[in-house]
């Protein structure tokens, strides 16, 4: 992994388990994780991420800029092993060839989306609860999108 996308991984990972105010603050929480960075390079990244900071402070991109390491794994999984997707009101299922469940779905958790509540995972089906119906037809298509496979269809 490229050190920019570590670098932007762990950053990620700091803002979805801290509540943060201030740049100071989250260099200080970072260097804590072993990764010192320039002031001007930490806006780069969460400019470039699309992290935002509002009223309670920095918050991680919904999915747009999401860890893209774990995003490429999590595409590049889904175009060899999802064999097919379907919303049920506020469930996600996805079925994908035996045995690659638990890993496609440790992939999702990764991502630390805020629409999904969790995963759970069998041998070859993945259920993901979401927190509205609406967000289960968005996460469908964003999936469909980031598998890059036509016939699963949104």
């Amino acid at each position: 992994m490229r050190d920019q996308d570590q670098r932007q991984s762990v950053l990620l990972d700091v803002l979805r388990r801290n509540q943060v105010h201030s740049q100071v603050e989250l260099l200080n929480l970072l260097s804590v994780e072993g990764v010192e960075v320039t002031q001007a390079t930490l806006s780069r990244d969460l400019r470039s991420i699309g992290v935002v900071k509002g009223p309670e402070g920095y918050a991680a991109p919904e999915s747009a800029g999401l860890d893209k390491a774990a995003r490429k794994r999590l595409g590049t999984q889904m175009k060899s092993h999802l064999t097919g997707i379907q919303a049920a009101d506020s469930m996600l299922v996805l079925r994908t060839r035996p045995g690659h469940a638990g890993i496609m779905a440790a992939e999702i958790d990764s991502l630390g989306m805020a629409s999904v509540l969790g995963t759970v995972a069998g041998r070859d089906t993945i259920f993901v609860a979401t927190s509205m119906p609406g967000h289960a037809r968005r996460l469908l298509a964003e999936f469909v999108k980031l598998s890059g496979r036509a016939d699963l269809k949104a």
